[in-house]
């Protein structure tokens, strides 16, 4: 990865990350980063790298308008100050984001402010993962996932939620992702949250049910997409 100042924050690398705008050798040294940081600085990274990944994904579904030509401008600007300042060599992994985030914003438009800012008020009010394992009513499911390791889902039909964690299943495949899907009885698949990392037994992720029948897992390509493009690696019954 090319060199950046020690005193990075991690949590600044979470949006190239996620967006996929860091080569290999720079994706490779963020998530030994990750592996070496404090667990609560780890947590915060994957949470980041999970909240922007679900906003992607849910920015498939958002009708896209032409963004604002002061959004445009800004953007551009931006950029252009960030490349008048980067050195020939190194530190090249802002402008990569910057530039990223210039074709996310000015692809998908204003839609994509409205998405985010939904997301995040819905997110104010979100029940915890330690409150949903504390429920009397929690149920503990456990099921193997095809390539290996386990999902664990707890639910507690009281908060129609789940606490999803995942123990020992490997990494996506490269440019791909890990990406959980909500199945109604007879109905169609509704995504309830890309994957990337995994959340780890310690650090489980929340899904809100909505009286869903299944829970399942598949692979997509980075970013996530509207309705599964593979099958299945493992789906778990939540009734």
């Amino acid at each position: 990865m090319p060199d950046h100042a020690p005193e990075t924050d991690l949590l600044d690398l979470a949006y190239p990350y996620a967006l996929d705008a860091l080569a290999e050798p720079e994706r490779a040294a963020v998530e030994e980063r990750v592996r070496t940081a404090d667990p609560a600085a780890a947590a915060a990274f994957r949470d980041s790298v999970r909240e922007i990944r679900e906003t992607l994904a849910a920015l498939t579904v958002v009708d896209a308008h032409p963004a604002p030509d002061h959004v445009e401008a800004s953007v551009q600007a931006a950029l252009d100050r960030q490349l008048a300042a980067a050195t020939p060599v190194g530190r090249t992994w802002p402008i990569r984001w910057l530039a990223a985030a210039a074709v996310l914003i000015i692809a998908i438009g204003i839609g994509a402010f409205v998405a985010v800012d939904r997301t995040r008020q819905g997110e104010a009010g979100a029940v915890t993962a330690q409150r949903i394992l504390a429920e009397s009513d929690a149920r503990e499911i456990r099921t193997p996932v095809s390539g290996g390791g386990d999902i664990v889902v707890t639910t507690s039909a009281r908060l129609d939620a789940a606490a999803v964690s995942f123990d020992a299943v490997p990494a996506a495949p490269l440019r791909h992702t890990y990406q959980l899907w909500l199945i109604p009885e007879g109905g169609q698949p509704l995504s309830a949250g890309v994957l990337d990392p995994l959340p780890a037994p310690d650090d489980p992720t929340v899904v809100p049910l909505d009286d869903a029948a299944l829970l399942a897992l598949s692979v997509e390509p980075a970013g996530g997409s509207p309705q599964p493009t593979t099958d299945p690696l493992v789906a778990v019954p939540l009734d």
